[in-house]
């Protein structure tokens, strides 16, 4: 009798298992429309609803375009400086120079950049020798009274030690080294040495090309003719398309004192940007540009930009010989950015169904409200009307 007690009790237990199973499996709950009479409560779900749709074409449709598939561009830029400078380069006494773009811009191409001297150092026919080491360098381990001060082998700032202290001046004795000879006189510049910048231009060629739809441009549109080109110089409203920039403009464009800037040098950012909407003609994809100093004109340890390099020869008796250059100047940094969007049938749907789905918004800040701002009474029953099982 009990064996058979505890096997109804199993079965009762299944039996209500595979009830509630089936219950689950295949009954379907809808929720229950009420329509409220409420000024404040309908005010407040067109609000939100208004507030969704205007995200959605303004932002999301007009702004994002997110109707679109994009693609990233790729980009190459080539450069073209001419003009004149003219000044005294500082090695190069009771001389003053006529100095080409072949001469001040260094090198003569560079992968997306391009650099221009405004000050020159220029040491010429230096050989390997020894000569008294410079001083202002640096003082720790330089000044010397004798022998004993110069370790020899030990490595200075120009050169390698011989040992020997020697007469830098009437008043100064410092280590002498093997080194290139005679040594650069480094004097920071107080102001340009080269002038007449006003003739420098740029001409800027960039190529562009959105594989993902086969297109490609350049910054040279085709309304630009062979005239317009000769004449025309950048300007962001006059000519925001002319492809040759001033170097002066550019530096005042980002914000510079052009005269400042070319004392120490700097580094310029040269950005061209490409925004393509590809469902309107290709003639509206166009470029913007624009320009900002990349490093700190307030830095106190090597401030600005510049480098040194040498042009080496042999005399006619075969000895090296060397003249060593130092530059000062603006280096230009081109950052090429942008994309490019084409209409997208998926993407279209999945924005509208997004939509669809945020305006549920309006309803579920509508029914948080009445479920719990509304006085009990009436909250009551709408409770009892709304969740009551019929």
């Amino acid at each position: 009798m009990q064996l058979q007690s505890v096997g109804k009790n199993i079965l009762g237990r299944l039996t209500d298992s595979a009830e509630s199973l089936k219950a689950f499996l295949f009954n379907y709950e809808t929720p229950r429309v009420i329509t409220v009479h409420n000024y404040r409560v309908g005010l407040i779900y067109r609000c939100v609803q208004l507030c969704i749709v205007t995200y959605l074409l303004g932002y999301v449709f007009m702004w994002e375009k997110s109707y679109q598939e994009f693609a990233s561009v790729e980009s190459s830029v080539t450069t073209k400086v001419k003009g004149i400078l003219q000044g005294t380069v500082i090695g190069q006494k009771n001389r003053k120079d006529v100095w080409d773009a072949a001469d001040f811009v260094f090198p003569a191409q560079e992968t997306n950049a391009f650099f221009i001297a405004t000050t020159v150092i220029h040491t010429v026919n230096q050989t390997q020798s020894e000569c008294a080491e410079d001083p202002n360098v640096s003082r720790n381990g330089i000044i010397c009274n004798g022998r004993r001060d110069c370790a020899r082998g030990d490595v200075a700032v120009n050169g390698v030690k011989t040992g020997r202290c020697v007469p830098w001046n009437s008043t100064v004795k410092t280590c002498e080294i093997s080194a290139w000879c005679p040594l650069e006189v480094d004097e920071p510049p107080s102001a340009p040495l080269l002038s007449s910048y006003e003739s420098l231009t740029v001409l800027v060629k960039n190529h562009v090309a959105f594989p993902k739809f086969g297109v490609k441009r350049r910054n040279i549109l085709d309304s630009i003719n062979q005239t317009y080109l000769e004449t025309c110089r950048f300007h962001p409203s006059n000519h925001p398309f002319c492809p040759v920039f001033s170097i002066k403009d550019i530096v005042k464009l980002a914000g510079e004192d052009f005269m400042e800037t070319a004392t120490r040098g700097a580094i310029i950012g040269f950005g061209i940007q490409w925004n393509c909407d590809l469902d309107f003609n290709i003639d509206y994809c166009r470029p913007v540009y624009a320009f900002r100093r990349l490093d700190d004109k307030d830095d106190q340890i090597a401030r600005g930009w510049n480098f040194r390099y040498s042009r080496r020869s042999v005399d006619h008796n075969g000895k090296d010989r060397r003249d060593l250059i130092k530059l000062w100047g603006i280096r230009f940094v081109f950052n090429v950015s942008g994309r490019a969007g084409r209409f997208s049938a998926v993407n279209f749907l999945l924005t509208i169904g997004s939509g669809i789905g945020l305006l549920g918004l309006a309803s579920l800040v509508c029914e948080f409200l009445l479920l719990t701002c509304v006085r009990p009474p009436h909250r009551n029953d709408l409770i009892q009307q709304k969740f009551c099982k019929v």
